[in-house]
């Protein structure tokens, strides 16, 4: 339960941010799971966890909010935007008028 709520506590990051970070917080904060509780004091380890992702998230938020993009730097690209390998630059771009015309063979009668 710990681990799915963490995870689900990483979607308060920006998208950017989580999209980067949150495979490798993940496993840290898995491995540093097993050590406490080879310790013995998990319990207090989950709890300040959980507390510092939360505010870890609210500084990112704070710093995207109120930092000029132009300065700061830390937009990461937008995967979302990018063109997937394998597709070509003129079928990616292409507009979507000139793919409609393009794909009507049939013509009225």
């Amino acid at each position: 339960m710990t681990k799915s709520l963490y995870q689900a506590l990483l979607r308060l990051y920006p998208w950017d941010y989580a999209t980067a970070f949150s495979a490798d917080m993940t496993t840290a904060f898995n491995e540093a799971c097993e050590e406490q509780r080879r310790r013995g004091s998990f319990a207090c380890f989950v709890t300040s966890g959980l507390a510092g992702l939360m505010l870890g998230a609210g500084r990112e938020w704070l710093a995207k909010l109120t930092t000029d993009r132009s300065v700061r730097g830390r937009y990461l690209p937008d995967l979302r935007m990018m063109r997937p390998v394998g597709v070509s630059r003129e079928l990616w771009f292409g507009s979507p008028e000139r793919e409609d015309n393009a794909g009507s063979t049939i013509t009225a009668e």
